[in-house]
């Protein structure tokens, strides 16, 4: 990435703290995919060469941080703390790495012969889609203790794989449909959270509450779990296409088609208070959040983001 593209973003960042509103970011639109905010740090894949690298950029320092661009192909960046993980193909098959923001250092998490993919990282764990078996399972890895173990290997498929503290969730068809798995890595047990009819898929997880894409109803809507009380709840059931759905704390964000084009909503757990983040003529897709910002692309100009 240039300077110049760097200090756009630091005058972004500043405009919306001043304005609180709707900011589109100039990263890259042509190059830059799979953004990610976590608290002052930005995570995404430049695509701007044949294959992609990892970038990130600290808010509060005005600082860009070339994470891996080592040769292959590293996709599916995913951060937490100091910690940015990544599936990467310098060994000519998928591996994944890690690196400390705080230390500036690069490491292998796990190099096995199979493939492994789709990591996801939260406080010292990271976990993946590990296919060494011949199918898509499930494995994490410590990094205090540098101890690496299975998490799930049924039969079927595991996918859609997320973390927050304890709580690994993923979505698999054993039952003949896709439904939603969890496992606490506290107990080392594994327990259903969604098994209804039709489609659960594509959990998203923070705390003790789980979010997913359900098609019970003939269109795809949004559900949640709340692993304390053990209560299921809706969270957008419009007769339109909800899709796209993270949670982080108390706000839940989707894509939504209600409108006739694809847009950002929210809802807030705490109200029970469903809003709209922006519902612009042109279409909003892959939203995502941290704390007040949300983040989407948007095909006005490359990526947005807005303070909630």
């Amino acid at each position: 990435m240039k300077k110049s593209i760097v200090l756009i973003i630091a005058m972004v960042v500043l405009s919306i703290q001043q304005a609180n509103a709707e900011v589109p970011i100039r990263i890259d639109s042509e190059g830059s995919t799979q953004l990610l905010v976590s608290g002052d740090i930005i995570v995404w894949v430049d695509m701007l060469g044949v294959l992609g690298d990892i970038y990130a950029y600290n808010m509060s320092t005005d600082m860009e941080i070339p994470i891996c661009v080592m040769p292959g192909n590293q996709r599916n960046p995913s951060i937490s703390g100091d910690i940015v993980v990544w599936q990467d193909t310098r060994n000519d098959n998928l591996d994944v790495y890690g690196y400390n923001l705080s230390t500036s250092t690069e490491f292998p998490i796990c190099t096995n012969t199979g493939k492994q993919m789709h990591p996801r990282v939260s406080g010292n764990v990271v976990v993946w889609v590990d296919e060494r078996n011949g199918n898509k399972d499930v494995y994490g890895y410590d990094l205090n203790t540098s101890v690496q173990s299975g998490i799930c290997a049924d039969l079927s498929h595991q996918l859609g794989l997320q973390i927050s503290g304890n709580y690994v969730v993923w979505y698999d068809a054993r039952n003949g449909n896709n439904d939603i798995f969890g496992y606490d890595l506290s107990t080392g047990t594994e327990f259903p959270i969604c098994t209804k009819t039709g489609n659960q898929m594509y959990p998203s997880v923070s705390g003790d509450v789980v979010v997913w894409m359900d098609s019970r109803n003939g269109n795809t809507d949004i559900y949640g779990y709340n692993l304390t009380t053990n209560t299921e709840f809706s969270i957008c059931t419009d007769i339109a296409e909800q899709s796209s759905h993270m949670i982080n704390g108390d706000v839940v964000v989707w894509m939504d088609s209600r409108n006739g084009n694809k847009d950002v909503y929210g809802y807030n757990l705490n109200t029970g208070i469903q809003f709209a983040i922006c519902t612009d003529p042109g279409d909003q897709e892959s939203p995502s959040v941290s704390g007040n910002y949300v983040v989407w692309n948007d095909n006005r100009t490359g990526l947005y983001v807005k303070d909630i």
